[in-house]
């Protein structure tokens, strides 16, 4: 309708969820378009923001008039405010009961996830928590909306700490090629062996020319340090098998073979300059600090590893977006990368009306998007850096561990006075599942831009915004439909009605989810997702205080209702990485 009635004027369409007092959903374009062309609009007989809208509502289809609009009106300042039809939201809500809900983003695109990115040796610690959690979200909401998604794990797993690490091993394992060395805890060998290198000046010789050998593929070398890499990877595995996270791991090392080649085609085209006697791209648009191609002693860096990383991803995976998930700290850092890749000409982040392309609502433009999604710290209720009481970061295990025993011990003390009480192997399964879930969402439900205080008892809470009250909901209607003796998928979905405004309330929100889906994959704000599966929760907990469901002459309606919202909520919950339960 606004491209119908204002042909000439670009704009995508300003739609939000309306004032429930005026209606259901309202568009806001009318006011910016009289501000920006007022005078021109002038000579059509529109004199008003509120003649904009007018001419808006004129031109909506007559099937939406008949069938989608209850009403439509037009304030003063030229807002439309629409009321959907009854009929028409019985008829969502029966399509999410039957197909359950989807999303289908256009146009699809290859899209690159690079998330987590321990560092080999080193054990997984709070710190990685936010990358990983954010970053699994993300590719499950991308996955869901129909892009193809590779979800890449950045380990380190490259550089001169390995010299000392590989000395130590050979040191203190001298038949580790023949007997793999009992190395449990890798962060205790990496403390003796910093040590070493901070006390022993010969120990440190030794290591840098391991460093030396390392690099140019000696056998001994390549095969300690394949040992660590891979007993580090299976410490990882433990961490993203407990919280469902699926990657590919591709470190550091993977890029390194890169980097002199495509310095040296970067050189031949003037991008990289002499500076001090390192080699430097400088992104002036970002930083006045260049980015650091080659060290002043001819080494590689960080700045190298990423540049020919965005490279193997845009030309040789073909990737048409990028996604880097890692605290805020490091945005000024990719932003460069993104900008030098873009100088490169690898990178090309056009396409909307300035490119002499036309907008289409609901799409997005560009030929290659890179974002840097960054977060913030993690910090203990205190405000200050998370850490144990002897001062030690916290690991990412130990973390795990305490939640899921605080949720078993919650979960005993609640069972105490039921009579219907859980096994030991279902306590412990849901223990898990409210423990992990819990974390995740603790995360997830604020802006991750800012930094949030880990508090096992608020995240624990079954009052308030926390994924256990969401998920008490969510088993709420499953012990509601066991209670009601009926088999919902056989009850006829044209039984379903919208008699109370409580009702109404319920089906409205359950419509807006892919609302929520397109917001986030335009500014990958994920807490969108949580605030609207917290406000569903809220909207059925008023449904239940107004509408009794079990036997009521509305049961199967209701029952049908909710249904519906189980089904938005356990899709909902798994793009979030939470595991629903039936039964607490």
């Amino acid at each position: 309708a606004l491209g119908q009635a204002f042909p000439a004027i670009r704009a995508e369409v300003a739609l939000q969820a309306a004032n429930p007092r005026f209606g259901d959903y309202q568009c806001n374009n009318a006011m910016a378009i009289f501000r920006s062309f007022g005078p021109e609009l002038k000579g059509e007989g529109i004199n008003t923001a509120k003649d904009v809208g007018e001419k808006i509502v004129a031109c909506l289809p007559k099937d939406a008039k008949d069938k989608v609009f209850e009403t439509t009106t037009v304030a003063p300042a030229g807002f439309v405010t629409v009321k959907l039809k009854d009929s028409f939201l019985v008829g969502l809500v029966t399509d999410i009961v039957s197909s359950g809900v989807a999303f289908e983003a256009s146009p699809k695109r290859r899209v690159v996830i690079d998330f987590s990115s321990p560092n080999i040796a080193k054990e997984m610690h709070v710190g990685h928590l936010r990358s990983t959690v954010i970053g699994e979200a993300c590719a499950r909401i991308l996955e869901f909306a129909g892009h193809e998604v590779h979800r890449l794990n950045h380990t380190g797993d490259w550089g001169t700490q390995f010299g000392m690490l590989i000395e130590h091993l050979q040191d203190e394992f001298p038949d580790f090629q023949k007997a793999r060395p009992p190395l449990s805890d890798l962060v205790t060998f990496y403390k003796a062996a910093k040590k070493r290198f901070d006390d022993d000046e010969a120990f440190k010789g030794r290591a840098r020319q391991k460093v030396v050998a390392l690099q140019s593929g000696e056998p001994a070398a390549r095969t300690a340090w394949t040992m660590l890499c891979d007993i580090s990877r299976e410490e990882f595995q433990k961490v993203f098998d407990r919280l469902d996270v699926t990657l590919t791991e591709r470190g550091e090392s993977f890029y390194n073979p890169l980097i002199a080649p495509l310095v040296k085609q970067l050189e031949q085209r003037g991008l990289v300059k002499e500076s001090s006697g390192a080699k430097v791209i400088y992104t002036p648009k970002i930083s006045e600090v260049p980015l650091m191609a080659v060290k002043s002693d001819g080494g590689f860096g960080y700045d190298s590893t990423d540049l020919a990383c965005i490279y193997h991803r845009l030309f040789v995976m073909r990737a048409e977006w990028i996604i880097y998930v890692t605290d805020a700290g490091q945005e000024n850092h990719f932003l460069s990368i993104f900008d030098a890749a873009a100088q490169a000409g690898w990178h090309r982040p056009i396409a909307d009306h300035r490119g002499g392309q036309p907008i289409i609502p609901g799409q997005d433009h560009f030929i290659t998007r890179c974002d840097h999604m960054g977060f913030g710290v993690v910090t203990g209720e205190d405000g200050k850096k998370f850490k144990t009481r002897s001062g030690e970061t916290v690991k990412l295990v130990d973390l795990l561990d305490e939640a899921v025993a605080r949720a078993r011990a919650e979960l005993v003390t609640r069972q105490a006075t039921q009579e219907d009480k859980l096994s030991d192997a279902e306590l412990d399964a849901a223990a898990a599942k409210i423990g992990y879930s819990a974390v995740k969402y603790a995360d997830l439900k604020g802006n991750r831009i800012t930094s949030y205080a880990f508090s096992f008892d608020k995240m624990l809470d079954p009052k308030g915004n926390t994924a256990v009250y969401l998920l008490y909901a969510y088993a709420r209607i499953q012990q509601m439909k066991i209670k009601a003796g009926v088999d919902v998928s056989k009850v006829d979905l044209k039984e379903l009605k919208l008699g109370d405004a409580a009702e109404r309330a319920l089906a409205l929100h359950l419509l807006q989810f892919p609302e929520i889906i397109e917001a986030i994959l335009q500014d990958l704000n994920i807490h969108r997702l949580a605030e609207y599966l917290y406000g569903l929760c809220t909207h059925l907990a008023t449904f239940y205080t107004k509408c009794k469901v079990v036997g009521t002459p509305e049961q199967n309606s209701r029952l049908l209702l909710i249904e519906a919202t189980r089904k938005v909520m356990f899709q909902g919950f798994h793009l979030l990485g939470m595991q629903e339960l039936d039964r607490i």
